[in-house]
C-alpha cells in the first residue's frame, strides 16, 4: 500500500564480519562502526560486538550496531552504544537507513526481547522516535556546523573564545597530531591527573580502550596535544564518521590553563575536522560540569538534544537492583558507565 509504513517482520544476530565489510561505507558516527564495538571488547571482555539485522515486509535488510554484555547467567543484554556512544540504521549496503526504516528498526530492537536493550541514536540522525515505548534518560551534546568551513566555523566563535586561541598561539603554543605507544601514555597519564582534578579515582574509561581504538582505528582516531616549550600541556581524542568528528576525550595540564591551550586546540580540532569533510565537529555531553558547558558554547556550539531508550524485562530489574545493592560503590559507577 502507498504510504505505508516499513515493518519489521524478523529480528536476527547479524555477523560481525558482514558488518565490517559494511564499513567500506563508513557510518556517519564513529561510535556506530565495528572500531568502536570491536575495541570495548578487546578492552573489557563481559562486552561483544554483536549488531541485530532487521527483515522488513519491503524486503529490505537494515543493521543495528549494538555490543552485547555478556552474562554467565545467561541473560541477553544489549547497548547501542556503552560509554555514552551513539548507534544508526544502516542499510545493506552500509548506508544510513532512511527516517521510516531507521525508527521501525529501533523500535523492533527496543521490543525484540532481550532481558535488557538501550540505545542512543546518534543525536544527529534524522529517525523519529516519538512513538516508541521505554524509559528514556534525556542528554545534551554540544554541535559546531561545519558546512560552512572552518573560517565560517572559527568567526561564530564569541569573540573573548576567539582572543584566547590566537593569544595561546602568540605565546607559542601549537597542536599537534601524536601517534605510537609514547602518545597514548603521555594522554592517558594527563587525563588521570584531571580526572582526579574533576573529582573522579580514575578516567571513565580505562587505557586499553585508548590502546584498543588507536590500534584498530588508523586515520580515523586521532591523539592532538597542545604543546609548549616541547611538553604537552593538553591535548584531545577525535574518532571520525564519514559526517562526524567526536571530540571524545579530552584533558588538561592545570598548571598551564592560564596559557588556554583548549581554545588552540580546538581551532586546530575544527580545522583539521573541515579539511576532512565532515559536516558536524561534535563536543559531547558536559557531564553535569556547568564550566565545560559555558567554555563549549563560547566556541560556537549549539545545544542538541537526545535521548537513551531502554527497557527491560522485571526480572532483570530486579537482578540489576540486587547487584547494585551487593556491589561496592567504586565497581557501581563503573557499571552506570558502561551500562549509560
Amino acid at each position: 500500500m502507498i504510504g505505508a509504513r516499513p515493518r519489521v517482520t524478523r529480528v536476527t544476530p547479524f555477523d560481525v564480519t558482514a558488518w565490517t565489510a559494511l564499513d567500506r561505507v563508513a557510518a556517519p558516527t564513529f561510535q556506530a562502526r565495528p572500531i568502536w564495538a570491536q575495541a570495548l571488547a578487546d578492552s573489557n571482555a563481559a562486552l561483544e560486538a554483536s549488531p541485530l539485522a532487521c527483515t522488513f515486509d519491503d524486503g529490505l535488510t537494515c543493521v543495528v550496531p549494538l555490543v552485547k554484555v555478556r552474562s554467565r547467567f545467561g541473560w541477553r543484554v544489549y547497548s547501542g552504544m556503552p560509554l555514552g556512544g551513539y548507534t544508526v540504521v544502516l542499510n545493506a549496503d552500509g548506508r544510513v537507513a532512511d527516517a521510516a526504516h531507521a525508527s521501525a528498526a529501533f523500535s523492533a530492537v527496543l521490543a525484540s526481547g532481550a532481558h535488557s536493550i538501550s540505545i542512543t541514536p546518534w543525536p544527529l540522525g534524522d529517525a523519529d522516535m516519538s512513538g516508541l515505548r521505554g524509559t528514556t534518560v534525556k542528554r545534551e551534546t554540544s554541535v559546531i556546523d561545519l558546512s560552512g568551513g572552518a573560517e565560517a566555523a572559527i568567526a561564530r566563535m564569541d569573540g573573548n573564545s576567539r582572543r584566547m586561541a590566537g593569544q595561546a598561539q602568540r605565546r607559542g603554543v601549537n597542536c599537534e597530531v601524536a601517534r605510537g605507544a609514547a602518545a597514548i601514555d603521555a594522554y592517558y597519564a594527563m587525563l588521570e591527573e584531571s580526572a582526579i582534578r574533576w573529582g573522579r579515582e580514575r578516567p571513565t574509561f580505562p587505557k586499553r580502550l585508548l590502546e584498543a581504538l588507536v590500534e584498530r582505528g588508523g586515520d580515523d582516531v586521532e591523539i592532538w596535544f597542545a604543546m609548549f616549550e616541547g611538553q604537552a600541556i593538553a591535548g584531545g581524542v577525535m574518532l571520525y564518521g564519514s559526517e562526524e568528528a567526536n571530540f571524545w576525550s579530552a584533558a588538561m595540564r592545570s598548571d598551564f590553563g592560564p596559557l588556554r591551550p583548549s581554545n588552540a586546540l580546538n581551532v586546530a580540532l575544527i580545522t583539521a575536522a573541515a579539511r576532512r569533510g565532515v559536516r558536524w565537529y561534535n563536543l559531547g555531553e558536559s557531564e553535569g560540569l556547568p564550566g565545560v558547558a559555558r567554555f563549549k558554547q563560547g566556541l560556537g556550539a549549539a545545544t542538541i538534544p537526545y535521548a537513551t531508550w531502554r527497557r527491560e524485562r522485571p526480572s532483570y530489574a530486579l537482578y540489576s537492583a540486587l547487584r547494585t545493592w551487593m556491589t561496592p560503590k567504586h565497581k557501581r559507577a563503573a557499571a552506570v558507565r558502561l551500562e549509560g
